[in-house]
C-alpha cells in the first residue's frame, strides 16, 4: 500500500460517515477532487446500503472499481483491432489473466490503477483510427485519454501521440479535431479544481511545482531506470532470441500507437529525479498488448522453443501466486484489525519507528497512541498498563523480556515483500514482518 494511496486517497473516503466531497483534498495536496470522487462515491453507497465499518466500505469500494476496471479491460482485449483472429485474442485474454502484475495492478484502489482502463480505451480507439481513419474514433480517443488525465494527471502525455497521428497521416481536419476536442476537456476538467480549490487545474500546477521542489527529496534512480524495469517486467531476458525476418518492422508499424504513448510517459517520468515502480501500472494494459504477437510467436513455434516457453511460463506463476493471492502490506492491515478488536489498547510501543504508520482509517473508534522507544532499552522494557501492546519487527523478538510480556500474533507479510525487506531493509521498513506482544495478566504490577 503506498502512502499516497493511503494519506491522500483512503483516508478521505473512509469512513464513509465522516467524509464529505469538500474535504476529499487539503489545503496542501497535489491531487485532484476528482481523482479520489469514483471511491468515494462508492464508499457513500456502501454505508447507504447498510456497511458501517470503514474497513468493509473501503473493501466494498475497491471491489466495485476492480470489476469496472476488468470489465472495461476485458472488453478492450476482447476487441482490439489489429489481427483479428482467435489466437492473438486468446493470447491476450491469457496474460490478461495470468500475467503476474495485472491482478494486483488492476484490483488496487490506487489512481494509477483508476487510469490503466481508461488509457486501454483510448489505444484501442486511438488504433482503429490509425488503421481506418475515421474521425469519430480519434476523438473517442481523445475522450478517454482525458478521463485517464482525470485520474491520474500525468498520463496525460499520451495525448501527444494522438495529436501526432494526424499529423502523420496528413489530415489537417482531423488534427483541428483532436486539438479542439483536446482544448476542450481540458478546459472541463480544470472547472471543478476552480470551485473547490480555488485555481483553475489547480491540481495539475501543484503537482508540477511539488515534483520541480521537491522531487530529489524521493528516493532517486538514474535515468534508465524505467526502460530497464520495463525491459524486465515485460521478461526480456526471454525474447533474446532470432526472430521471423520482418517482425519488428511489422510490430512497429502495427502497434505505433502503444509505442508512441508509452514512449511518451516513459521520456515524461524519466525527466523526474522520483521514479517508483507504481508510476507504470497505468501502462500494463500497453504491456499486454505489445507483449501479445511475442508470446503468439513463441506458442506456435513451441516445438522447437519449448525450453524457453516452459521456463517464462514457470517464472511467471512464480510471482503470480504471491502478487495475487497474498495482500500487500498485510501487516499493518492486520494490526489496525487487531486494534479494532481490541478497543481497550490505549498505547501501541514501537521500536526505531516500526511501524512508523498503519492504516488506522479501518479502525472503527481509533483511540491509541504510539509511544516510541530505543532498541537498548527493549530488555528491560515493562509495559506501564495492560492496555499496552508492544509491536516489534520479527528481528528483535529474542530481545523482548517475557517476564513482562507474552506473545499474543505473528503479522507476516508476502514473499515478495519478505524478500525485498531483506534485500533492502531500509527501504522497506514497513515491509518488516512484525509481531505483537501484550502485558502478562499481572502487569498492573508493572505500573511506574
Amino acid at each position: 500500500m503506498a502512502t499516497d494511496e493511503y494519506f491522500t486517497g483512503i483516508t478521505r473516503y473512509v469512513p464513509a460517515q465522516t467524509s464529505d466531497v469538500y474535504h476529499l483534498v487539503n489545503a496542501d495536496d497535489v491531487k485532484s477532487p476528482l481523482q479520489i470522487l469514483p471511491m468515494h462515491a462508492f464508499a457513500q453507497l456502501a454505508l447507504k446500503l447498510g456497511v458501517t465499518h470503514p474497513y468493509w466500505q473501503y473493501r466494498f469500494s475497491f471491489s466495485i472499481l476492480a470489476i469496472i476496471n476488468v470489465l472495461i479491460l476485458g472488453w478492450v482485449f476482447l476487441n482490439y483491432p489489429g489481427p483479428t483472429n482467435d489466437k492473438i485474442r486468446s493470447v491476450r485474454f491469457l496474460i490478461f489473466g495470468f500475467f503476474f502484475l495485472a491482478p494486483f495492478a488492476f484490483t488496487r484502489p490506487m489512481f494509477e490503477s483508476l487510469a490503466a482502463p481508461w488509457v486501454a480505451l483510448s489505444a484501442l480507439f486511438a488504433s482503429r483510427y490509425d488503421q481506418l481513419e475515421f474521425r469519430k474514433d480519434l476523438l473517442l480517443s481523445v475522450i478517454f485519454i482525458s478521463i485517464a488525465f482525470m485520474m491520474r494527471q500525468q498520463v496525460g502525455i499520451c495525448a501527444l501521440a494522438l495529436v501526432m497521428l494526424p499529423l502523420f497521416k496528413k489530415r489537417p481536419k482531423d488534427f483541428v479535431s483532436v486539438c479542439l476536442i483536446g482544448l476542450l476537456t481540458f478546459v472541463i476538467l480544470g472547472v471543478p479544481d476552480y470551485f473547490l480549490r480555488g485555481g483553475f487545474h489547480y491540481s495539475l500546477f501543484a503537482i508540477l511545482k511539488y515534483n520541480i521542489a521537491y522531487g530529489s527529496s524521493y528516493a532517486t534512480h538514474p535515468i534508465y531506470t524505467y526502460p530497464v524495469l520495463i525491459f524486465f517486467l515485460c521478461f526480456g531476458p526471454w525474447w533474446i532470441m532470432k526472430f521471423p525476418a520482418g517482425f519488428w518492422k511489422n510490430h512497429f508499424r502495427s502497434y505505433r500507437v502503444e509505442w508512441l504513448m508509452l514512449g511518451l510517459f516513459v521520456v515524461l517520468h524519466s525527466s523526474f529525479p522520483q521514479k517508483w515502480e507504481r508510476f507504470l501500472i497505468s501502462m500494463i494494459p500497453l504491456f499486454i498488448i505489445l507483449l501479445s504477437p511475442l508470446f503468439l510467436l513463441l506458442w506456435e513455434d513451441a516445438k522447437t522453443r519449448r525450453f524457453r516457453l516452459g521456463t517464462l511460463i514457470a517464472f511467471n506463476l512464480i510471482l503470480f501466486i504471491p502478487a495475487t493471492f497474498f495482500p500487500p502490506q498485510k501487516n499493518l492491515i492486520e494490526l489496525s484489525q487487531y486494534i479494532d478488536q481490541h478497543p481497550e489498547i490505549n498505547t501501541v510501543i514501537r521500536v526505531n519507528n516500526t511501524p512508523e504508520w498503519i492504516t488506522d482509517a479501518f479502525i472503527k473508534n481509533p483511540k491509541f497512541n504510539f509511544r516510541d522507544v530505543s532498541e537498548k532499552d527493549l530488555s528491560a522494557l515493562a509495559p506501564d498498563y495492560c492496555s499496552d501492546i508492544l509491536v516489534i519487527s520479527r528481528s528483535l523478538a529474542n530481545k523482548v523480556n517475557l517476564e513482562f510480556w507474552t506473545f499474543e500474533a505473528k503479522l507476516n507479510v508476502n514473499a515478495i515483500e519478505e524478500i525485498a525487506f531483506k534485500l533492502n531493509p531500509t527501504k522497506n521498513v514497513r515491509r518488516a514482518p512484525l509481531m505483537i506482544f501484550k502485558g502478562k495478566n499481572n502487569c498492573l504490577k508493572y505500573q511506574k
